[in-house]
């Protein structure tokens, strides 16, 4: 317990020194300026990742791609910060700095983790994963910085139902002709539109109809038009997720 102390006490002394440092505040004026020049400001949000793999020049590969991803929409950017890029077996101090920044994953690349480690992780609830292809490190990490660009809301799964076809309903615009997949769905019911791993939208059930007559829910395994609250741009094969938000 008193080494994880020191190990944080180090980390943050660096990390201090790091964001006095003119270099610093020029990469962070040059950041502010890019959100002013793309016509509006942005909200920054960052991965952090600690980086180790079996030889420096891969940490030092694998790092430099990472660093070089960013995924962003109207409201805010998401970046990679890697906070250690080193070789050699994942350790007691590289869990340590990892803890310090909340969501933080330590990728290992061709390379273990020790047992001291592996215990302070489980301790920590901070992940280490294993990858031997660069590909599947870098397609991981992109899957997450989704799950960041747009966050899920907190929620309890309810049911999920899949778009099979699209009406178009005049005065009323795009239905969802969709099939109840497991669960259920409600009239009122928060939803979030899925594609593939994507979130395109959150939004509430507005119109419920299964056959011709208007209902208040759907089962599993019942075919029923679905309309949303300010939303119609549906594609076949969409999944449209229920969910119950929980208090935080």
């Amino acid at each position: 317990f008193f080494m994880l102390i020191v190990y944080r006490a180090l980390f943050l002394h660096r990390l201090n020194r790091e964001r006095q440092s003119s270099s610093y505040q020029s990469g962070l004026m040059e950041a502010v300026t890019a959100q002013f020049v793309a016509g509006g400001i942005k909200e920054r949000r960052e991965m952090c990742v600690v980086v180790k793999a079996d030889v420096q020049g891969s940490a030092e590969a694998l790092s430099r791609s990472l660093s070089e991803l960013k995924l962003e929409n109207e409201e805010a950017m998401v970046t990679v910060k890697v906070l250690v890029s080193e070789a050699g077996e994942v350790t007691k101090s590289d869990v340590a700095i990892a803890s310090v920044t909340p969501g933080t994953t330590i990728l290992a690349f061709n390379c273990a983790a020790n047992f001291a480690a592996m215990e302070d992780a489980r301790i920590s609830g901070v992940p280490i994963e294993y990858y031997s292809i660069v590909y599947d490190a870098i397609e991981s990490v992109e899957s997450r910085m989704q799950e960041v660009l747009s966050p899920t809301p907190e929620g309890e799964y309810v049911g999920s139902a899949i778009v099979q076809e699209v009406f178009n309903i005049g005065g009323t615009g795009n239905i969802a002709g969709s099939k109840c997949q497991d669960g259920i769905i409600k009239k009122g019911s928060n939803v979030r539109v899925m594609r593939g791993d994507k979130i395109l939208i959150e939004s509430k059930v507005l119109s419920l109809r299964n056959f011709k007559a208007e209902v208040d829910q759907i089962t599993t395994g019942d075919e029923c038009g679905i309309g949303l609250l300010n939303y119609e741009d549906f594609q076949p094969g969409d999944i449209i997720e229920s969910y119950v938000e929980t208090k935080k």
